[in-house]
């Protein structure tokens, strides 16, 4: 019997920039950092949810995996646009899949405490078509990329997770 290859999105919500990450079985399909335009906060919502669902269209995900907000680095707007995301999700029957940094960190570098570079440079070596991302980013002051970064983390460990559930 074949399996079905799934498609998941990842994607680490902001209310100035998006990480997505777009995976089809194991494979990394697509990774970028988008700006959420718009000046008002549901300016910005909607722009957000603008760029979320042309990712669902595009690539018809089996499933979404999305950043676990913590309350003491969240927002009364980042915690509507992920109800927003998550709302809308469940209309287009998508299987939405939440993971803390703490669990990313864990699943990426198991032996001990980390930072985000650090984790960056773990998905970086599995993923090694990142490796211009993860330069630029080393000699950024204001991480960017570090959205996508956790984004691409994110895909995986869903990915691992459904995989090893079959």
């Amino acid at each position: 019997m074949v399996k079905k290859i799934i498609t998941i999105i990842g994607i680490n919500p902001g209310t100035r920039y998006l990480g997505i990450s777009v995976f089809q079985g194991s494979e990394l399909r697509d990774w970028r950092v988008k700006v959420v335009k718009g000046k008002q906060s549901k300016e910005k919502i909607s722009s957000a949810m603008k760029i979320v669902s042309n990712f669902i269209e595009e690539y018809k995900p089996d499933a979404l995996a999305i950043k676990k907000l913590h309350s003491s680095k969240s927002s009364i707007n980042l915690n509507k646009l992920v109800t927003k995301i998550k709302e809308s999700s469940k209309k287009k029957d998508l299987k939405v899949y939440e993971y803390s940094i703490k669990e990313l960190e864990a699943f990426f570098l198991p032996e001990g405490k980390t930072n985000k570079k650090e984790m960056a440079e773990k998905i970086t070596s599995k993923y090694p078509v990142l490796c211009n991302e993860f330069n630029r980013e080393k000699k950024r002051k204001n991480p960017y990329h570090i959205r996508m970064f956790e984004a691409v983390a994110l895909g995986t460990i869903c990915f691992y997770q459904l995989d090893n559930s079959n």
